[in-house]
């Protein structure tokens, strides 16, 4: 593929519980500039929801309707199916300007002069209450330390730069790399913590760079219905330190596990301190537990 009209283009949106919100985000969809679109909407709601071509309209809807086998599972189905040449996923709870889509295409003309394959976005999450000039000068990029075993975020920056993971609900990629490795893994479980995380390293590891670009941006609603929320506390970090541990079983220094050791083991106890609840530290511990087994798995063969 040589120039921008030539490119086929898929949106993918996992959903479960969002239908006001989703509608919105079909309706920002639909008026986009970008002439070879098709957005896959993998419906994870217990009945299928109705209507959705007439929120999209005049863009190629398919309408996929899964079990709520979660995010990741949906993703999946969209990227094995799909014969577009790249795929850009986003959330049920966002909104987009018009011309979002051509952002992330003519993003990836460029981005191949220097060596970068992935494109991750700009993502504003108003619910964080993190001002202009606070974005604006966060400069700590997006990485995973292979020895703490830690991920950090920052999708919000204004600092164009490389980057170690993404953020599931504004990023794209070449569908035939996403298909290379094997899409995401669908053992992150309960609120899929770190399923990005996986992805992106496991990419990385194969030898390709990811680009954040913050001139590629939409806004993250953060609604609290439906999706892979957890809203107990304690479930919550079970989850976290769970899926966690899965993540570093796979992508951190061995010789490390002292250092994940410590620092998993102050994250549960502080947050349990902090939301004065039990609960929280019994089921952090669990899951840690639970994480940690994953380091001494055999490998399938």
């Amino acid at each position: 593929m040589s120039t921008l009209e030539e490119m086929t283009v898929a949106v993918i949106i996992p959903t479960r519980g969002r239908d006001e919100c989703l509608r919105q985000t079909l309706r920002d969809l639909a008026k986009q500039n970008y002439p070879r679109l098709e957005v896959w909407v993998v419906d994870q709601n217990e009945k299928p929801l109705q209507g959705l071509e007439s929120d999209l309209s005049p863009v190629k809807l398919i309408h996929e309707p899964m079990a709520p086998l979660g995010s990741h599972a949906g993703r999946n189905q969209a990227i094995f199916k799909t014969k577009a040449d790249y795929c850009i996923f986003v959330d049920d709870d966002v909104r987009v300007s018009l011309d979002f889509v051509s952002h992330h295409i003519n993003s990836y003309l460029e981005m191949r002069n220097y060596g970068f394959q992935i494109l991750a976005g700009k993502v504003v999450q108003p619910k964080d209450q993190l001002s202009a000039k606070q974005m604006k000068h966060q400069f700590k990029p997006a990485k995973y330390n292979p020895y703490f075993g830690t991920v950090s975020g920052n999708f919000f920056g204004e600092l164009r730069c490389e980057v170690d993971h993404i953020h599931e609900c504004n990023f794209s990629a070449p569908t035939e790399i996403l298909r290379e490795v094997g899409g995401f893994n669908e053992n992150f479980k309960g609120n899929a913590y770190f399923e990005g995380a996986d992805l992106a390293l496991r990419i990385k590891n194969k030898g390709y760079h990811i680009l954040f670009s913050p001139e590629v941006s939409l806004i993250h609603l953060q609604d609290g219905a439906g999706g892979n929320r957890e809203k107990d506390k304690s479930k919550h970090t079970y989850w976290y330190m769970r899926n966690l541990g899965l993540l570093n079983s796979k992508h951190m220094r061995v010789y490390g596990l002292p250092l994940y050791g410590m620092y998993a083991l102050s994250y549960v106890f502080a947050k349990s301190l902090k939301n004065a609840n039990l609960d929280i530290a019994k089921e952090g511990m669990k899951g840690f537990l639970d994480g940690v087994k994953f380091f001494y798995e055999k490998p399938k063969v």
